[in-house]
C-alpha cells in the first residue's frame, strides 16, 4: 500500500489498530495528533513504544510535543544528534508491519510538503527494519529526562522549517477554537522573527478579542529580571485576575538594598517597572532575601509587592497600568 495524501489519518489508523508495540524512528516529530495517538496506546501497561528523534530546536520547541510525558508513561525515548543524525522515517507496528517513506511526523509534512509512505508486511523486509532499529538503540542512550530548555544551535534552514511548522500548528489551533493557544504560538513565532507583520496582526486580533474595556487575559508574559537570570511570574494569555510569587536571592555580599526590575517578556522583551527595596538587613551572597508578589487585575493594573525575607521584614510596593505597556 502506498499513500501520497492524508498520511496522518492512515498513521493514526495504524496506531489505533496496533496490539503490542510501536517502534518509531523519525527525524522530526511535532504533530500533536500523532503524539496523542501513541500516548493513548500507553494506557495499556503491556503496550511497548520506542521512539527515536533528533535532539534539536525543532523537536524541543516551546509548544512542541511533550516527550517527557511519553517517558513518564513507560515509553522508551532516544535522541540522535547532528553529528550522526538518524534520518530515517519509519514505524514498525507489532513487529509485523513497516510504514516508511519521506514523511516526518510534523505539521509541515502533513499540510505543506509533497510526501509519501508505503506500508508493507513482508516478513523479510520487516525483519530488516527491526534489526536496524535495534542497531539504532545500541548506538543511542535512552533518555529518562528531557530538558525543558529550547535549543538554539541550529542553522537558518532549520529555523525556516520551525517557523513554517509553527504557523501550521497555530492555524490548526485557531480552526479548533483554541484561540489563546494559537496566540501563544504566534508569540513564539515572533520571538524567532519579530518583523512578520501578518503574524503580529493575527496575534493582536486574538488579544483584542479578549481584551476590550477589561482585560480577560494577560496580553503578555510578565516576570522579574534578576541579576542572575529571568523568572516568569505571570504567564502570557492567562485568565485574569492572576497572582504569582517569586523569591529572589542576594547576588552581592552585605547589600543594604535590592533593585527590582519587572519585565514584559513579549516577542520583544521590555522593562515596564523598576524600584528598590531599601534598608534591608545585610546578608551573605545566595541568601533568599525577597519575596515578590505580582498581581494583574482585569483593569490592567499590575501591582508588585516586595517583602524582605531573613531580615527586617521591609516592604515596598509599586504598580503600573499595563495599557501603557502594550
Amino acid at each position: 500500500m502506498q499513500l501520497f495524501s492524508k498520511i496522518q489519518d492512515e498513521l493514526i489508523r495504524q496506531i489505533e489498530l496496533s496490539k503490542e508495540s510501536l517502534k518509531i524512528s523519525v527525524t522530526w516529530f511535532t504533530n500533536h495528533d500523532l503524539f496523542n495517538a501513541i500516548l493513548k496506546k500507553l494506557e495499556d501497561p503491556n503496550f511497548s513504544i520506542e521512539l527515536i528523534v533528533l535532539n534539536d530546536r525543532i523537536n524541543n520547541k516551546r509548544f512542541g510535543v511533550n516527550f517527557q510525558k511519553l517517558i513518564d508513561n513507560n515509553g522508551h525515548f532516544y535522541y540522535s544528534y547532528r553529528e550522526n543524525m538518524v534520518h530515517h522515517k519509519f514505524c514498525i507496528v507489532d513487529n509485523k508491519t513497516i510504514i516508511t517513506g519521506s514523511y516526518n511526523w510534523t505539521y509541515d509534512a502533513e499540510r505543506k510538503n509533497w510526501e509519501n509512505i508505503v506500508i508493507l508486511d513482508e516478513s523479510k523486509i520487516v525483519k530488516g527494519y527491526i534489526d536496524e532499529f535495534e542497531q539504532l538503540k545500541l548506538h543511542h542512550k535512552e533518555v529518562k529526562n528531557v530538558s525543558s530548555v529550547c535549543r538554539t544551535d541550529i542553522d537558518i534552514n532549520s529555523t525556516d522549517y520551525l517557523q513554517s511548522d509553527y504557523l501550521i500548528q497555530a492555524k490548526q489551533e485557531e480552526l479548533r477554537g483554541n484561540d489563546l493557544q494559537a496566540a501563544k504560538i504566534y508569540t513564539e513565532l515572533l520571538r524567532i522573527d519579530n518583523k512578520k507583520t501578518e503574524i503580529i496582526s493575527a496575534r493582536n486580533e486574538i488579544v483584542e478579542k479578549y481584551n476590550g474595556q477589561v482585560f480577560e487575559v494577560s496580553p503578555f508574559e510578565i516576570g522579574i529580571l534578576y541579576k542572575n537570570g529571568y523568572a516568569m511570574v505571570i504567564p502570557e494569555f492567562v485568565q485574569l485576575p492572576f497572582t504569582g510569587v517569586s523569591v529572589g536571592s542576594t547576588t552581592t555580599e552585605g547589600a543594604k538594598s535590592l533593585g527590582i526590575t519587572i519585565q514584559k517578556n513579549d516577542y520583544i522583551p521590555k522593562t515596564i517597572l523598576t524600584f528598590s527595596l531599601a534598608n534591608i538587613q545585610p546578608s551573605p551572597i545566595g541568601t533568599e532575601k525577597v519575596e515578590l508578589t505580582l498581581t494583574l487585575n482585569k483593569s490592567g493594573l499590575l501591582t508588585v509587592i516586595a517583602k524582605e525575607l531573613n531580615g527586617f521584614n521591609e516592604v515596598a510596593d509599586k504598580s503600573v497600568d499595563i495599557k501603557n505597556c502594550l
